[in-house]
């Protein structure tokens, strides 16, 4: 039998699992505030959330009670939530508000850089992809005109629009 002060500080070993885990949720609901979230995303958190206060409600019935379940722990831990939402709640969203934009901010410098570089690419690509048609369009038109003049066409029409092997067999059956 354990004694009184013993379990009183079990006790309030599960208080503060209880306010844990409210600190935990506060991150996924702050994180839901400042951020647009589908639907799919909010269910995983969720899972998420409930996977992690199960497995702290559990390694804390197993390290501090040595496996013995009590009716007191489920108590503390409702207690424990109940303190920290009347009295903490809205300082630690506040705190995770300031991280997430410092975060967002910080994210928002390192990529700064690498967007402009991006776009500067994609202006250089543009401008050279107009001048690489034009080239590429003129050089075919060239060529074309060349083969035309040279009468060409016998040696490079191997293949009708269809994309059939012309040989005699197909030019009989069009002369049918």
């Amino acid at each position: 039998m354990l004694s009184i002060t013993e379990q009183l500080i079990d006790f309030l070993q599960f208080v503060l699992i209880g306010v844990i885990i409210s600190i935990i949720f506060d991150f996924f609901r702050s994180y839901r505030m400042n951020k647009k979230v589908s639907n799919i995303s909010v269910m995983i958190q969720d899972i998420l959330f409930f996977v992690i206060a199960t497995i702290i409600i559990i390694m804390g019935i197993v390290y501090i009670l040595d496996s013995d379940l009590r009716l007191f722990v489920f108590l503390a831990i409702i207690l424990g939530i109940f303190i920290y939402v009347t009295l903490l709640s809205k300082i630690f969203i506040n705190i995770y508000n300031m991280l997430f934009r410092i975060l967002k901010d910080v994210i928002e410098i390192f990529i700064l850089p690498v967007n402009l570089n991006l776009q500067i690419i994609k202006k250089i690509y543009n401008f050279f992809k107009k001048y690489i048609l034009k080239c590429c369009k003129m050089f075919f038109y060239v060529i074309s005109l060349i083969c035309r003049k040279l009468n060409f066409n016998k040696f490079f029409n191997i293949f009708n629009k269809r994309g059939k092997k012309n040989n005699e067999k197909n030019k009989a059956e069009k002369k049918n």
